[in-house]
């Protein structure tokens, strides 16, 4: 009988997949302009492509529906086919007991499963392949976490948006990421403060930028952008040592605390004002000195009205890239998304921290390269807070439209701000300077003592 249903359901599929390939060619996902997150070129606001793929084996899709059991599956992706309203969501599913993917993209109702992961209701094969929707850049994994059998973890693939070396170097640099958010994660456990989110925020990124990376990763992505200015800042860890009265640096406590890039505005060739060209990027780490991390980013582009952007593409891409609503229309004025334990995504600002970075920003980053580092002034309870209300990452979009008064569809935006912020690794970063800072102490205060008994002991 169970045969029989997921074969039934199977036929379901396949009448929708033939509609798809039939259907016409109304509005569909659009990609972002130019200079916008994804950094597509712009995008028509009347007609778009429908996002489609090529139907695979139906003796293939046929197998898979009669000798698989959905129950026992998990979600290891998802990919979209069509146009508005008649968008559906197909999802590739993986045995977490074998590790073997299933080659084709599933119709069913997503559902929470154990240790985090996510099954699949009343499922039902398509004739769409999972690997070809992978090798379009169609197939989207965050959010899905697959615990094998063995007890590792099959790692979501990430959104295909560079080249395939440089997604090396990231996935490289992630697991390293990851390794040291566990190691400090440990830490924290061992001291008695309440454990991390297991889920990293770093696969959320802005132009380019992801949270979680490390400064080297940051200047390669930076400086590969050419803009004309570059600037960064450093900080140094101190404590109080009570021989002398004062906060001393420590040893070895030097950490990046800014890393900035910008195109200011040009003068007008009139010289009187300045055109709205620009684009820039603030990039604020953790103070973990060796081991800092990219815990906010800030871009901000600037468009003059002659090149300006239409409203609905900006609009079609955010969606496209960090989901939470349907469709543009959905969108409030000032947007945010907040990234959940889990990988789940959740808009609005009931937390009410949109306030943290949040706004437009300048074109020009030189100023905000002197900001006091966040994570040094922000508590550990303001911290668990913003990690148990908001998320373990918030991102947030503003734009100013030079026509505010015209149709949807004829709106030009001139500038926009995006920026992304995650509180856990903030609270990551605290936690470690706060570790070194107290060794610190306890190194000097131990000298102080053996001072105060032998007047010869080594300063140290």
């Amino acid at each position: 009988m169970g045969a029989l249903r997921r074969i039934q359901y199977f036929f379901q599929a396949y009448a929708v997949g033939l509609a798809l390939c039939l259907g016409g060619s109304s509005a569909a996902l659009a990609d972002p302009p130019a200079g916008t997150e994804t950094g597509a070129s712009a995008a028509s606001s009347s007609s778009d492509a429908q996002t489609s793929l090529p139907q695979q084996s139906f003796l293939s899709s046929l197998k898979q529906a009669f000798n698989k059991n959905f129950d026992r599956e998990v979600v290891r992706g998802h990919f979209d086919l069509g146009s508005p309203p008649n968008v559906h969501r197909y999802y590739c599913l993986v045995d977490p007991k074998t590790g073997k993917r299933e080659p084709n993209g599933v119709l069913g109702e997503p559902i929470p499963a154990a240790d985090g992961m996510t099954g699949i209701k009343a499922g039902s094969v398509s004739l769409y392949s999972c690997a070809e929707a992978e090798k379009q850049r169609l197939l989207v994994t965050t959010g899905y976490i697959v615990s094998v059998a063995a007890g590792g973890v099959v790692a979501p693939a990430q959104a295909q948006t560079q080249t395939r070396t440089h997604a090396d170097a990231q996935t490289q640099a992630e697991a390293q990421t990851q390794t040291e958010a566990q190691t400090q994660t440990q830490t924290q456990t061992q001291v008695g403060t309440p454990a991390l989110p297991d889920v990293s925020p770093d696969k959320v990124d802005v132009g380019g930028v992801k949270l979680g990376m490390s400064p080297d990763e940051v200047r390669a992505i930076l400086k590969s952008k050419n803009l004309p200015d570059y600037y960064e800042s450093t900080e140094a860890l101190g404590h109080f040592d009570s021989t002398k009265g004062a906060i001393q640096p420590i040893a070895n406590g030097r950490f990046v605390n800014v890393i900035a890039a910008w195109a200011p505005p040009p003068s007008s060739p009139a010289g009187d004002a300045p055109a709205e060209e620009g684009e820039s990027y603030e990039v604020m780490f953790t103070p973990a000195p060796g081991k800092e991390r990219a815990m906010a980013i800030v871009h901000s582009v600037g468009y003059s009205p002659a090149n300006a952007v239409r409203e609905m593409a900006l609009e079609n891409g955010l969606i496209k890239k960090y989901g939470g609503f349907a469709t543009p229309d959905d969108l409030p004025a000032s947007p945010t998304w907040r990234f959940q334990r889990g990988g789940n995504v959740v808009v609005g600002d009931s937390c009410n921290r949109r306030g943290i970075f949040g706004g437009l920003s300048g074109l020009s980053a030189g100023n905000a390269t002197r900001r006091q580092n966040l994570a040094l002034k922000t508590t550990p309870d303001e911290f668990r807070f913003q990690i148990d209300r908001c998320g373990v990452a918030i991102v947030t979009e503003d734009h100013s439209t030079a026509n505010g008064g015209a149709p949807r569809e004829d709106r030009i935006v001139t500038r926009f701000t995006v920026t992304a912020y995650s509180p856990s690794i903030g609270s990551e970063g605290a936690t470690a300077a706060t570790q070194l800072i107290q060794s610190a102490g306890d190194t000097v205060n131990k000298a102080s003592a053996a001072r105060a008994k032998d007047p010869f002991a080594p300063n140290l």
